[in-house]
């Protein structure tokens, strides 16, 4: 990776965030001056607000107070919400700009007496309110996470509805069709014909696509983003899974997250046996058996700038249907007899990331690896990206201690040189997956081990009773 993809890694959201932030501040002003512009000389939309008052004694300053009290219900319900403190803050400057973009040619608060109309403006911020769910306010938080989801999308198809309506009203002359006299409202027979002003509709355009994509990227909540985990038998898929949530929720914990984990009952099952088990049980979980498949899934929250929601799940399966996946991927789902294996078939399918386990102990002990049906899982999924992950790695940690005297856990980036350059330059199958997935990163995990009495190897415990995990973190970074 070059030295720019690094930095960006590192420090993607800093750099959107001052992307975006030059964006709303650079783009909002010209473009709602065009705006503003658009409503002077509108043929449809100012004549249609302007008859309120005629038709229901809603004069032009009431309207805009309420439409701007009700946008500003709806940006505050973004600014306080957890997830969206940032994009609020971002949008209040947007705001700003195009308040002030309308006020050089004197549109919007210059025509508008506020202290006359602040009960419109009061009943419009909190018509936004309610409407943008701030019900949520008022209600004791339970398992779901406080979320104004409504707030942003509704505030996101405002904007976008303006921005498109002054757009079109700007570059297209349309016949009038009402006019507004005093206290009375006229309907005019129209001029078929329609002319369109193409003097700066390309910058015009431009702006206005690169506003709303800047804007659609606030509402996003959720990541398309799932993962599958596939694996041999025994090659460690159930520890890996727990240990991607025991990292997940310990950066909940440190980030003071209000959003539930709402980790299945599966997953819990497993957490709950590895957590129950005293330091002379060792592990005390099993291979999962011929017929079971669990269901292990989890809520991650990635970012913290600009955080949104990943749904990480997977299936835990028996290692012994990896070799009959291939097939069942290139078969129609009526015509694969096993359920089990039905099912794998169709997480695969719906997948956007595999992620593909190499045992380490298996290559410590010179077994074989037994992940040759990886290759034709990936010919037939193709459109997959893909994780490589060694697991069990705690071997490979103490010769790297041994040999460069260094500990895995506190210099990590050299550790998972080492384990890819141990297990490319070691073994063949390894170095072609390597290469047919794109030259990919082994991304290297395991639990902290000791060994008892009977020379297996159990994890060590910390004085609270937890097992010690390396590798998850970085790895949790990367899927998100």
């Amino acid at each position: 990776m070059t030295a720019i993809g690094e930095f960006l890694e590192e420090n993607g959201e800093k750099v959107f965030l001052v992307v975006y932030f030059a964006v709303m501040v650079a783009v909002a002003g010209p473009l709602f001056l065009a705006l503003g512009e658009a409503w002077q000389q509108s043929d449809i939309f100012a004549p249609l607000i302007r008859s309120l008052d005629p038709l229901l004694s809603v004069d032009l300053e009431q309207f805009s107070s309420l439409m701007f009290g009700i946008y500003l219900g709806l940006l505050a319900l973004v600014a306080i919400d957890p997830k969206k403190r940032v994009q609020g803050l971002l949008l209040t400057f947007g705001t700003a700009s195009a308040l002030v973009g309308l006020l050089s040619i004197g549109l919007f608060i210059p025509n508008i007496d506020f202290a006359d109309n602040v009960v419109w403006l009061l009943g419009g911020f909190v018509f936004g309110g309610i409407v943008g769910g701030g019900s949520q306010l008022m209600e004791t938080r339970t398992a779901t996470a406080l979320e104004f989801r409504r707030s942003a999308t509704l505030l996101f198809y405002l904007i976008s509805a303006i921005v498109v309506v002054g757009l079109v009203e700007y570059h297209v002359n349309f016949p009038q069709f009402i006019e507004v006299a005093g206290d009375e409202v006229q309907f005019l027979v129209p001029n078929p014909e329609v002319s369109v002003e193409w003097e700066g509709i390309g910058l015009n355009l431009l702006m206005a696509g690169v506003f709303v994509v800047t804007l659609r990227r606030f509402v996003t909540y959720d990541s398309s983003e799932s993962f599958f985990v596939l694996g041999p038998q025994g090659s460690g898929k159930s520890l890996f899974l727990v240990g991607k949530y025991l990292a997940a929720l310990d950066d909940a914990v440190g980030r003071e997250s209000d959003t539930p984990l709402n980790p299945s009952s599966d997953l819990m099952e497993l957490v709950g046996a590895l957590d129950a088990a005293s330091k002379d049980t060792g592990w005390k979980l099993d291979a999962t058996g011929q017929t079971d498949v669990e269901d292990l899934r989890f809520q991650f929250i990635d970012g913290r700038v600009f955080p949104k929601n990943i749904e990480l799940s997977s299936l835990d399966y028996a290692g012994e249907y990896l070799e009959r996946l291939p097939s069942a991927l290139m078969s129609p789902d009526a015509e694969v007899d096993n359920s089990t294996l039905r099912l794998l078939s169709q997480r695969v399918q719906a997948a956007n990331t595999l992620v593909l386990i190499i045992d380490v102990e298996r290559y410590h002990n010179n077994e074989p690896l037994e992940i040759e049906p990886y290759f034709d899982v990936l010919d037939v999924a193709s459109n997959k990206d893909v994780l490589l992950v060694a697991t069990k790695c705690d071997i490979l940690a103490e010769e790297f201690r041994e040999q460069q005297a260094l500990e895995a856990h506190q210099y990590f980036d050299e550790f998972q040189e080492y384990v890819n350059e141990t297990l490319v330059e070691n073994n063949q199958t390894v170095r072609t997956l390597v290469q047919d997935t794109s030259g990919s990163k082994i991304y290297p995990v395991y639990y902290q081990t000791t060994t008892d009495e009977n020379g297996e190897r159990v994890p060590m415990r910390d004085r609270n009773g937890n097992v010690m995990t390396v590798g998850f973190d970085q790895l949790l970074d990367k899927m998100g």
